[in-house]
């Protein structure tokens, strides 16, 4: 049960939830509902669903029911029998990590389990369906459905899961916005600016420079059959097809997420010229709904795969710079951050960062006698201990000014993780060459730190320069910093 995903209601005060497997369908509660030829406690009537007659019951017995156009019925499936349940609204789909059990007397509502909010606001209460079905009195029919389609266009004994692994980097695309796996995102490129060009079809809105190379740019809208993205928009992340990249213009990105955090729901068959480059719906708490990109279909899509193609050395580049080498770099993926402003920026590989998050506003301050021990906040149900960055990676040289996000990083196998303080934000991008790892740097935190090692990032823009950077290995320095920050704590 701890693995199954939930449907959300509100019934009077109490937000309860039932297992989709449970769910045939939502539909609004009609007013009147029909006359039964019986009573029975909180057995309100009837509603006609295409033909099929279905027994309504309320379980909020402290108000009487009020039938308005906000009311909605839950047409709940136990064992080849219907019964609506009457519900005030819908709240949506979760998927608990925990549930735990309680007994039938801490609830007028029949309860088997409870878990914590979403929004972490309060508390969900399961609801016990054989119990429902079996309240005295209760009228139920017969599911002429059973095995076909059940609430939110998902087959009955489907359940809601959750997106792939890895991370979701979230944009916004004018009006639209969407979601894409990160495995396929070269680099974000923070100022594209788009020339015409022969190129120029369909989707493809012309080139850009980028790291001394001319590469063709898409539009994401006019792929999908969503529109068009307006011609200011001047943002895009280089995808890596399988021979070179080509930039996919957006307005603006909005945040880097874990794939396990997202609810998916399936799309319906929309009619759009598109629809097969789009995936399904992502549910994101506390963000709400992206599309998510069917990013294989468009890595297999034949104009682009063309276009990635040509991306063609501009006049003046760096001579001997590999044309098409972007699907083969012999570094990997990097998140480049600033730890102060007269310190030079570092790179994390950014399968060590979970998640990023704007620093806390409100966190428990430890008086643990380490100036680089900030203090504890909650996140997604889990206390985060919390370092000064620069006060590890550059003590002495960084910490001017206050960090502005923080990193949470895994900490390696198991659900640890650590919040590190940065003062700001580079960019994601790619490694061409890396220094070889030194061997035996040495055990703890002190060992951690000096897993470092000098790698050479790509230019950024035809103007730019290649950069050296120093990369760290936060998940080493967070498997050494945790023990240390459960015993100040």
């Amino acid at each position: 049960m701890m693995n199954s995903n939930y449907g959300l209601f509100a019934i009077g005060e109490a937000c309860v939830a039932l297992p989709l497997s449970a769910i045939r369908e939502v539909t609004p509660c009609p007013d009147p509902l029909a006359a039964l030829p019986t009573s029975a406690p909180g057995l309100l009537g009837a509603v006609n669903l295409r033909g099929q007659v279905i027994p309504v019951l309320t379980l909020d017995e402290t108000t009487a029911p009020d039938l308005g156009e906000h009311r909605v019925v839950v047409v709940m499936a136990h064992q080849e029998k219907l019964l609506g349940l009457l519900v005030d609204s819908v709240h949506g789909v979760t998927a608990p990590s925990s549930l735990q059990v309680v007994g039938s007397s801490q609830s007028r509502l029949p309860v088997s389990h409870t878990f914590p909010a979403p929004d972490g606001g309060g508390i969900v209460s399961v609801l016990d369906v054989e119990r429902v079905f079996g309240l005295p009195g209760i009228l139920t029919v017969h599911d002429d459905r059973s095995g076909q389609d059940g609430a939110f266009g998902h087959p009955a004994d489907e359940e809601v899961s959750p997106a792939a692994t890895g991370s979701l980097l979230l944009v916004r695309c004018a009006d639209h916005r969407l979601a894409l796996n990160i495995e396929v995102v070269h680099t974000i490129v923070p100022r594209v600016s788009v020339r015409n060009s022969p190129l120029k079809h369909g989707s493809c809105r012309g080139v850009t420079d980028f790291d001394g190379v001319e590469i063709p740019v898409f539009d994401p809208l006019e792929l999908t059959g969503l529109g068009r993205l307006p011609d200011h928009d001047t943002e895009g992340v280089a995808v890596r097809f399988r021979e070179g990249v080509v930039v996919m213009l957006l307005s603006e990105v909005l945040e880097l997420i874990p794939a396990s955090t997202a609810q998916r729901l399936t799309l319906p068959a929309v009619q759009v010229p598109g629809r097969r480059y789009l995936d399904a719906v992502l549910r994101v708490p506390g963000l709400g709904d992206f599309l998510g990109l069917a990013v294989d279909e468009i890595l297999q899509h034949e104009d682009l795969n063309a276009l990635s193609r040509l991306n063609t050395p501009l006049s003046g580049s760096v001579p001997g710079q590999p044309e098409a080498e972007w699907g083969n770099q012999a570094g990997g993926t990097y998140l480049t951050f600033s730890v102060g402003p007269q310190v030079k920026d570092f790179a994390v590989p950014l399968d060590q960062v979970i998640e990023i998050l704007p620093f806390p506003q409100q966190y428990s301050v430890l008086e643990s006698g380490d100036e680089n021990v900030l203090g504890l906040f909650t996140h997604r149900d889990a206390v985060v201990p919390m370092y000064r960055l620069s006060g590890l990676i550059a003590p002495g040289r960084g910490g001017a000014g206050n960090p502005e996000y923080v990193l949470v990083v895994s900490t390696g196998p198991g659900d640890g993780v650590v919040g590190m303080a940065v003062h700001a934000l580079r960019a994601i991008e790619q490694s061409i060459w890396e220094e070889e790892q030194s061997p035996g740097p040495g055990a703890g935190l002190e060992g951690a730190l000096a897993r470092r090692r000098t790698i050479r990032l790509a230019a950024e823009g035809a103007a730019g320069e290649a950069r050296m950077l120093i990369r760290v290995d936060l998940a080493a320095v967070g498997a050494a910093l945790l023990p240390e920050a459960y015993s100040s704590a």
